[in-house]
């Protein structure tokens, strides 16, 4: 038997937005590309029939690949709450706590320290976290661990200018709106040239903010 090639694996935030109907690309696509992953997957596990039936090894395969796709993660946005512009406020870490129904500061502080989220500290202040908004819309949250890590190294305040700035190579959008695909709530227009960049693939946009994290994270280690 011929297996199916394996393509572009589809993301959580990829799913359910096609659950909530937002979701800018191809859907049947986006479902040809979760069938060949779930194909691919199964023929890996192939060597397991040995020892047990094939339907308990699909079972779990399933099982697994429906939980990653489906159930949201602790810091994504809300089922069904998804915004069509992309949020300026900032959060305290106890409104954000509330919203994502985290078990407690503890559990954001990790993840900040882990470099899920990321936060801004007032410079008039000493303490006094403060966590962007826009970074918990989908599909942003599964996302943004892989752009943080590119900007190991760079200081705090200089996280959230990365995100929030307008860039020459994404047609003057900032990377924030690449990632989550959706304009901040302060642009007035979109113009045809942004509105194709926000309407690329979820691995598309990715791509183009990794490299341009890649570069400010590169420039500070020289």
């Amino acid at each position: 038997m011929e297996l199916v090639s394996k393509k572009r694996v589809a993301t959580s935030g990829d799913v359910r937005a096609v659950v909530n109907g937002n979701y800018r690309g191809d859907p049947h696509r986006l479902i040809k590309d979760m069938a060949s992953s779930l194909v691919v997957e199964l023929s890996d596990q192939l060597p397991a029939l040995a020892d047990r039936p094939i339907w308990s090894v699909a079972l779990k395969v399933f099982e697994r690949r429906l939980e990653d796709w489906l159930v949201c993660d602790d810091v994504s946005a809300p089922e069904g709450m998804k915004p069509s512009v992309l949020p300026v406020t900032m959060l305290s870490p106890a409104e954000v706590v509330a919203r994502q129904k985290l078990s407690a500061l503890t559990t954001l502080y990790r993840y900040d320290k882990d470099g899920k989220v990321y936060c801004v500290m007032p410079r008039t202040k000493k303490n006094g976290r403060l966590f962007p908004a826009w970074q918990f819309v989908d599909p942003v949250p599964s996302l943004l661990p892989q752009v943080i890590a590119e900007l190991r190294g760079v200081m705090q305040f200089e996280i959230h200018a990365f995100f929030v700035t307008q860039q020459d190579e994404l047609n003057e959008l900032s990377p924030a709106e690449v990632l989550a695909g959706l304009p901040f709530e302060t642009r007035h227009e979109v113009p045809a040239e942004q509105a194709r960049i926000l309407s690329l693939p979820v691995a598309e946009r990715l791509k183009r903010v990794l490299e341009l994290a890649r570069e400010a994270g590169q420039g500070m280690a020289d």
